[in-house]
């Protein structure tokens, strides 16, 4: 496994793709950088709590806890053919066809790796799914 691991104050610019061998993945530090992936793909979160709409008595209408990242704001900067998550947009929802929009915030787990200066997100950074306020905490990457 031959993993690529980005360390140091590192601001990422212009077109970048990282390519880690077979099996690897692009980090940071120890932790892996997320990245953007399709709904079809497997999770990246998959605790989020449930969007209630419409509200109680009702049963929500997609209480799927399932969440990815299918939008980053940095599409110059790869780990393979998957852009580098660095801030987003979020879907929650059942696989293939998610309809709960949501943010992904500021990285909290990496200050110092940055793309265009913003900072590059990481396993175990958050999102805001928007239409509940609640948050999603992202425990896979999507690096294949």
């Amino acid at each position: 496994m031959a993993d690529i691991t980005l360390k140091g104050k590192l601001n990422l610019m212009g077109t970048l793709t990282f390519k880690p061998g077979a099996g690897g993945k692009v980090k940071v530090g120890a932790v892996e950088a997320l990245v953007e992936v399709l709904p079809s793909d497997p999770p990246q979160c998959s605790a989020a709590p449930p969007v209630i709409l419409p509200p109680p008595p009702a049963s929500p209408l997609a209480p799927q806890p399932t969440v990815w990242i299918v939008n980053s704001f940095n599409k110059t900067v790869k780990a393979g053919t998957r852009p580098i998550a660095a801030l987003g947009m979020v879907m929650q929802g059942a696989s293939g066809a998610p309809v709960w929009p949501g943010m992904l915030l500021p990285s909290a787990g990496n200050a110092t790796v940055t793309i265009n200066h913003v900072p590059v997100n990481v396993v175990n950074d958050q999102a805001v799914i928007l239409p509940s306020g609640g948050s999603a905490a992202f425990s896979a990457s999507g690096q294949t």
